[in-house]
Protein backbone atom coordinates (compact mmCIF):
# COMPACT_ATOMS: atom_id res chain seq x y z
CA UNK A 1 0.00 0.00 0.00
CA UNK A 2 1.38 3.40 -1.01
CA UNK A 3 0.55 5.98 1.67
CA UNK A 4 -0.06 9.68 1.19
CA UNK A 5 -1.72 9.54 -2.25
CA UNK A 6 -5.10 11.07 -2.94
CA UNK A 7 -7.79 8.91 -4.57
CA UNK A 8 -7.19 10.83 -7.79
CA UNK A 9 -3.48 10.01 -7.70
CA UNK A 10 -4.18 6.36 -6.98
CA UNK A 11 -6.37 6.13 -10.07
CA UNK A 12 -4.23 8.20 -12.41
CA UNK A 13 -0.73 7.22 -11.27
CA UNK A 14 -0.95 3.81 -9.66
CA UNK A 15 -3.57 2.43 -12.03
CA UNK A 16 -3.82 4.29 -15.34
CA UNK A 17 -5.98 2.70 -18.03
CA UNK A 18 -3.89 0.13 -19.86
CA UNK A 19 -3.38 1.62 -23.31
CA UNK A 20 -4.64 5.07 -22.35
CA UNK A 21 -8.03 6.74 -22.73
CA UNK A 22 -9.83 10.07 -22.84
CA UNK A 23 -11.53 11.46 -19.73
CA UNK A 24 -14.83 13.32 -19.46
CA UNK A 25 -15.68 16.28 -17.23
CA UNK A 26 -16.24 13.88 -14.33
CA UNK A 27 -12.64 12.67 -14.83
CA UNK A 28 -14.11 9.32 -15.82
CA UNK A 29 -12.53 7.11 -18.53
CA UNK A 30 -14.68 7.34 -21.67
CA UNK A 31 -15.76 4.08 -23.30
CA UNK A 32 -15.71 4.67 -27.03
CA UNK A 33 -19.03 4.25 -28.82
CA UNK A 34 -19.50 0.91 -30.56
CA UNK A 35 -20.98 1.47 -34.04
CA UNK A 36 -24.40 -0.13 -34.25
CA UNK A 37 -23.47 -2.08 -37.38
CA UNK A 38 -20.54 -3.71 -35.57
CA UNK A 39 -22.98 -6.21 -34.02
CA UNK A 40 -25.53 -8.51 -35.66
CA UNK A 41 -28.30 -7.73 -33.20
CA UNK A 42 -30.83 -10.13 -34.72
CA UNK A 43 -28.45 -13.08 -34.24
CA UNK A 44 -27.26 -12.06 -30.79
CA UNK A 45 -27.47 -14.39 -27.80
CA UNK A 46 -26.34 -13.77 -24.25
CA UNK A 47 -24.52 -15.47 -21.40
CA UNK A 48 -23.07 -14.48 -18.06
CA UNK A 49 -19.31 -14.06 -17.89
CA UNK A 50 -18.98 -16.99 -15.49
CA UNK A 51 -20.63 -19.28 -18.08
CA UNK A 52 -18.37 -18.19 -20.94
CA UNK A 53 -16.36 -21.06 -22.42
CA UNK A 54 -13.75 -21.33 -25.14
CA UNK A 55 -15.33 -24.66 -26.09
CA UNK A 56 -18.29 -22.87 -27.70
CA UNK A 57 -18.70 -20.57 -30.67
CA UNK A 58 -18.98 -17.16 -29.01
CA UNK A 59 -19.08 -15.08 -32.18
CA UNK A 60 -22.75 -14.11 -31.68
CA UNK A 61 -22.63 -13.90 -27.89
CA UNK A 62 -22.97 -10.84 -25.67
CA UNK A 63 -21.30 -11.33 -22.29
CA UNK A 64 -23.23 -9.70 -19.46
CA UNK A 65 -21.80 -8.98 -16.01
CA UNK A 66 -24.82 -8.70 -13.76
CA UNK A 67 -23.45 -10.41 -10.68
CA UNK A 68 -22.41 -9.80 -7.09
CA UNK A 69 -19.51 -7.41 -6.58
CA UNK A 70 -17.45 -10.19 -5.00
CA UNK A 71 -17.76 -12.15 -8.24
CA UNK A 72 -16.79 -9.11 -10.34
CA UNK A 73 -13.72 -8.11 -8.32
CA UNK A 74 -11.41 -10.75 -9.92
CA UNK A 75 -11.94 -8.88 -13.21
CA UNK A 76 -10.66 -5.71 -11.55
CA UNK A 77 -7.78 -7.49 -9.86
CA UNK A 78 -6.75 -9.34 -13.04
CA UNK A 79 -8.07 -7.17 -15.89
CA UNK A 80 -6.29 -8.97 -18.75
CA UNK A 81 -6.89 -12.56 -17.66
CA UNK A 82 -10.01 -13.05 -19.82
CA UNK A 83 -9.20 -10.69 -22.67
CA UNK A 84 -8.39 -13.47 -25.16
CA UNK A 85 -11.78 -15.08 -24.45
CA UNK A 86 -13.63 -11.75 -24.65
CA UNK A 87 -12.05 -11.16 -28.06
CA UNK A 88 -13.95 -14.20 -29.40
CA UNK A 89 -17.34 -12.71 -28.48
CA UNK A 90 -19.70 -10.42 -30.35
CA UNK A 91 -19.47 -7.98 -27.43
CA UNK A 92 -18.73 -7.79 -23.74
CA UNK A 93 -20.72 -5.59 -21.35
CA UNK A 94 -18.89 -3.81 -18.57
CA UNK A 95 -19.27 -5.02 -14.96
CA UNK A 96 -22.34 -3.95 -13.03
CA UNK A 97 -20.72 -2.90 -9.77
CA UNK A 98 -23.23 -1.78 -7.13
CA UNK A 99 -24.91 1.63 -7.10
CA UNK A 100 -27.54 1.94 -4.38
CA UNK A 101 -29.19 4.99 -2.84
CA UNK A 102 -27.93 3.88 0.58
CA UNK A 103 -24.29 4.01 -0.55
CA UNK A 104 -21.92 6.95 -0.10
CA UNK A 105 -21.51 8.74 -3.43
CA UNK A 106 -17.74 8.16 -3.30
CA UNK A 107 -18.35 4.41 -3.16
CA UNK A 108 -20.58 4.66 -6.21
CA UNK A 109 -18.01 6.79 -8.04
CA UNK A 110 -15.34 4.19 -7.34
CA UNK A 111 -17.58 1.42 -8.64
CA UNK A 112 -18.44 3.32 -11.82
CA UNK A 113 -14.76 4.12 -12.30
CA UNK A 114 -13.85 0.43 -12.09
CA UNK A 115 -16.42 -0.45 -14.73
CA UNK A 116 -15.36 2.31 -17.14
CA UNK A 117 -11.65 1.55 -16.52
CA UNK A 118 -12.15 -2.10 -17.43
CA UNK A 119 -14.25 -1.22 -20.48
CA UNK A 120 -11.59 1.13 -21.84
CA UNK A 121 -8.82 -1.37 -21.17
CA UNK A 122 -10.68 -4.18 -22.94
CA UNK A 123 -11.39 -1.88 -25.89
CA UNK A 124 -7.68 -1.15 -26.11
CA UNK A 125 -7.15 -4.90 -26.51
CA UNK A 126 -9.58 -5.19 -29.41
CA UNK A 127 -12.77 -6.23 -27.60
CA UNK A 128 -16.17 -4.87 -28.62
CA UNK A 129 -17.42 -3.27 -25.41
CA UNK A 130 -20.91 -2.11 -24.44
CA UNK A 131 -21.26 0.03 -21.31
CA UNK A 132 -23.56 -1.31 -18.63
CA UNK A 133 -25.59 1.49 -17.05
CA UNK A 134 -27.12 1.44 -13.60
CA UNK A 135 -28.25 4.23 -11.29
CA UNK A 136 -29.87 4.94 -7.95
CA UNK A 137 -31.44 8.27 -6.97
CA UNK A 138 -30.97 11.59 -8.83
CA UNK A 139 -27.81 12.52 -6.89
CA UNK A 140 -26.09 9.57 -8.61
CA UNK A 141 -26.96 10.52 -12.19
CA UNK A 142 -23.91 12.66 -12.93
CA UNK A 143 -21.61 9.84 -11.87
CA UNK A 144 -23.59 6.88 -13.18
CA UNK A 145 -24.08 8.35 -16.66
CA UNK A 146 -20.46 9.52 -17.02
CA UNK A 147 -17.81 7.95 -19.21
CA UNK A 148 -20.24 6.98 -22.00
CA UNK A 149 -20.45 8.62 -25.42
CA UNK A 150 -23.79 9.85 -26.72
CA UNK A 151 -25.42 7.45 -29.15
CA UNK A 152 -23.70 4.40 -27.74
CA UNK A 153 -25.60 1.12 -27.41
CA UNK A 154 -26.00 0.42 -23.69
CA UNK A 155 -26.92 -2.52 -21.47
CA UNK A 156 -29.30 -2.26 -18.51
CA UNK A 157 -31.05 -4.69 -16.17
CA UNK A 158 -34.60 -4.50 -14.86
CA UNK A 159 -34.22 -7.41 -12.44
CA UNK A 160 -35.62 -6.39 -9.07
CA UNK A 161 -36.89 -3.04 -10.35
CA UNK A 162 -40.62 -3.69 -10.69
CA UNK A 163 -41.27 -2.89 -7.05
CA UNK A 164 -39.64 0.51 -7.49
CA UNK A 165 -40.77 1.28 -11.01
CA UNK A 166 -41.22 5.03 -10.52
CA UNK A 167 -37.61 5.58 -9.44
CA UNK A 168 -36.37 3.20 -12.12
CA UNK A 169 -38.24 5.07 -14.86
CA UNK A 170 -37.00 8.44 -13.62
CA UNK A 171 -33.42 7.27 -14.00
CA UNK A 172 -34.15 5.45 -17.24
CA UNK A 173 -35.61 8.56 -18.85
CA UNK A 174 -32.70 10.68 -17.61
CA UNK A 175 -30.27 8.13 -19.04
CA UNK A 176 -32.03 8.39 -22.40
CA UNK A 177 -31.97 12.19 -22.30
CA UNK A 178 -28.27 12.39 -21.54
CA UNK A 179 -26.91 9.49 -23.57
CA UNK A 180 -29.44 9.10 -26.42
CA UNK A 181 -28.50 5.41 -26.78
CA UNK A 182 -28.90 3.98 -30.28
CA UNK A 183 -30.15 0.70 -28.84
CA UNK A 184 -30.86 -0.46 -25.29
CA UNK A 185 -30.13 -4.07 -24.37
CA UNK A 186 -32.54 -5.03 -21.58
CA UNK A 187 -31.73 -7.94 -19.30
CA UNK A 188 -35.01 -8.84 -17.61
CA UNK A 189 -38.65 -7.92 -18.17
CA UNK A 190 -39.78 -4.71 -19.79
CA UNK A 191 -41.31 -2.24 -17.34
CA UNK A 192 -44.42 -0.27 -18.31
CA UNK A 193 -43.42 3.23 -19.29
CA UNK A 194 -40.12 2.34 -20.98
CA UNK A 195 -39.78 3.66 -24.52
CA UNK A 196 -37.00 3.49 -27.06
CA UNK A 197 -35.31 0.95 -29.31
CA UNK A 198 -34.63 -2.31 -27.52
CA UNK A 199 -33.38 -5.84 -27.64
CA UNK A 200 -34.48 -7.90 -24.64
CA UNK A 201 -33.12 -11.03 -23.00
CA UNK A 202 -34.72 -12.95 -20.17
CA UNK A 203 -32.89 -14.10 -17.06
CA UNK A 204 -33.12 -17.70 -18.31
CA UNK A 205 -31.48 -16.80 -21.63
CA UNK A 206 -28.14 -16.12 -19.98
CA UNK A 207 -27.78 -19.73 -18.87
CA UNK A 208 -27.77 -20.98 -22.44
CA UNK A 209 -24.31 -21.66 -23.83
CA UNK A 210 -25.19 -20.83 -27.45
CA UNK A 211 -28.05 -19.47 -29.53
CA UNK A 212 -29.50 -22.90 -30.36
CA UNK A 213 -30.27 -23.45 -26.68
CA UNK A 214 -32.38 -20.31 -26.33
CA UNK A 215 -36.12 -20.88 -26.14
CA UNK A 216 -37.53 -20.27 -29.60
CA UNK A 217 -40.15 -17.84 -28.26
CA UNK A 218 -37.40 -15.85 -26.55
CA UNK A 219 -35.11 -15.38 -29.53
CA UNK A 220 -34.38 -11.65 -29.32
CA UNK A 221 -35.41 -9.21 -31.99
CA UNK A 222 -34.83 -5.49 -32.11
CA UNK A 223 -38.09 -3.70 -31.38
CA UNK A 224 -39.26 -0.16 -30.79
CA UNK A 225 -41.60 1.09 -28.07
CA UNK A 226 -42.92 4.49 -29.05
CA UNK A 227 -43.01 7.49 -26.76
CA UNK A 228 -46.39 7.96 -25.11
CA UNK A 229 -47.76 11.47 -25.53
Amino acid sequence: MIKGLSEYEKYRVVRPVIGGCDLDDQDMPIIRKTPEDAIDWEALDITGFKNLSKKHDNSNTLIHMFSFDKDLMPLWNHPLKRVALFQTCAAVATPDFSAYASMNLNEIRHNVYKARWLGCTWQNYGCTVLPTVGWADPRTYDVCFSGIEQGSPVVISTLGCKGNAEDFLAGFNEMKRRLAPSIIVVYGDMIKGMSGRFIRFSYQDSFATNASQLHMDCVPKVFVVEEVA
